[in-house]
């Protein structure tokens, strides 16, 4: 019976924790810390267009596959 008593117990508590730990989360304001530099901002463009050596994409056309019986 203590036993029974003490699982039912801790269970609870472990469950109250999480549910408390997860309303604490989830209402913190996120604030984002700012980039002041200019140099931190990535060209895409010319990353994409300078490349070479890169390896050739492959495409496997799974749409039709048979499963054997």
């Amino acid at each position: 019976m203590r036993k029974t008593n003490f699982a039912a117990i801790a269970a609870g508590t472990l469950i109250f924790a999480g549910i408390l730990g997860w309303v604490n989360s989830s209402n913190l304001p996120v604030e984002a810390k700012n980039s002041t530099s200019t140099a931190a901002q990535v060209d895409t463009f010319s990353i994409m267009s300078t490349t070479k050596n890169l390896p050739a994409e492959g495409f496997q056309d799974f749409s039709l596959v048979f499963c054997g019986e």
